[in-house]
């Protein structure tokens, strides 16, 4: 689907904030610290926040096989297009040496990232280029009610989102640009951030497998990535408050599936893993094509041994 000047300009704006793509502009005030229970989730990696990316942490402080994940060293965000001048120390401070950047080509010339210059960025999109979910939901916001039902209602956006973490398994471009993610962390001197648009379905994905390599256990997996739903809310509710305002939106409950994150969502991911390749290790190792020598430096450099553990699920 090919979009007009004028139709992209929409999408920059709400209407693609809408569809997770591009977050809202948010004041201060609605970027306040997230709330208390993700802090809790969050023990060790809560300090890291950056004001224009509410969905931003530090998966340290999870537990992994042994131990815990070393803080410090592995980040996960929403998009990096609207960083003030602080957040950018932050990811200073922070030694982040490399970032990580899942959003598709169109996402990205819509939303650069705006980096300090001092850090490097790689693009690895990971999209389908015949059913690009930015420019499906596009559609879907741009068509207005009746297309938004027709495409969403009756449980359809959720089965989308079900689909699509299936897609994120079977897709061989998708799964080599993950598989080039794990690598680059594994090898990497430094800390590493990667991040998509809402910092949810490739991040989310993205953060369950390397948890798994790392022996985290099923309901700390689950945590991590349903922690989204709460950093997400306050400009998701926002997203939805303004288009309803302007007309574009009569039904809020048709969005919500795509907005937020499910647990049937990533365990779509997970049981299609398992039906494709037997198990999720042997889909980490043919599916993915990760050696034992690039899991063991995962293992080396990420886990803190000490304290409890009680392993990973569907090996």
């Amino acid at each position: 689907m090919t979009l007009s000047r004028a139709a992209r300009g929409t999408l920059t704006g709400l209407a693609a904030a809408l569809i997770a793509v591009v977050p809202v502009a948010l004041t201060p005030a609605v970027q306040a610290a997230p709330a208390s229970s993700i802090l809790r989730q969050a023990p060790v990696g809560a300090d890291f926040k950056l004001q224009a990316a509410p969905n931003a942490r530090d998966i340290g402080g999870t537990p992994a096989a042994g131990g815990k994940i070393k803080p410090g060293l592995v980040f996960r965000t929403d998009a990096l297009n609207r960083l003030t001048d602080a957040d950018k120390q932050t990811l200073v401070s922070a030694g982040i040496t490399k970032i990580i950047d899942f959003r598709s080509p169109t996402e990205r010339a819509a939303n650069p990232d705006q980096l300090p210059a001092s850090i490097p960025e790689d693009s690895l999109p990971v999209y389908d280029p015949d059913n690009d979910f930015y420019l499906f939901f596009a559609k879907a916001v741009q068509g207005g009610p009746a297309v938004q039902q027709e495409m969403l209602g009756d449980g359809k956006g959720a089965q989308y989102m079900r689909d699509y973490y299936k897609w994120m398994v079977t897709d061989p471009t998708a799964r080599n640009q993950f598989a080039t993610a794990l690598k680059d962390i594994a090898g990497g001197s430094g800390a590493v951030l990667y991040h998509c648009t809402a910092g949810k379905d490739r991040t989310g994905w993205m953060t369950a497998i390397l948890m798994h390599i790392l022996g985290t256990p099923e309901g700390s997996i689950y945590d991590n990535y349903l922690a989204s739903n709460d950093r997400l809310a306050a400009s998701n509710k926002a997203t939805l408050d303004a288009l309803v305002a302007q007309g574009k939106v009569t039904d809020r409950s048709l969005f919500e599936p795509v907005l937020g994150v499910s647990r049937d969502y990533l365990a779509a991911s997970f049981v299609q893993a398992v039906q494709s390749y037997g198990s999720i290790d042997r889909f980490v190792s043919d599916g993915l094509g990760l050696d034992s020598a690039t899991l063991d430096a995962l293992r080396a450099k990420l886990i803190e041994k000490g304290g409890l553990s009680t392993g990973s699920f569907g090996g």
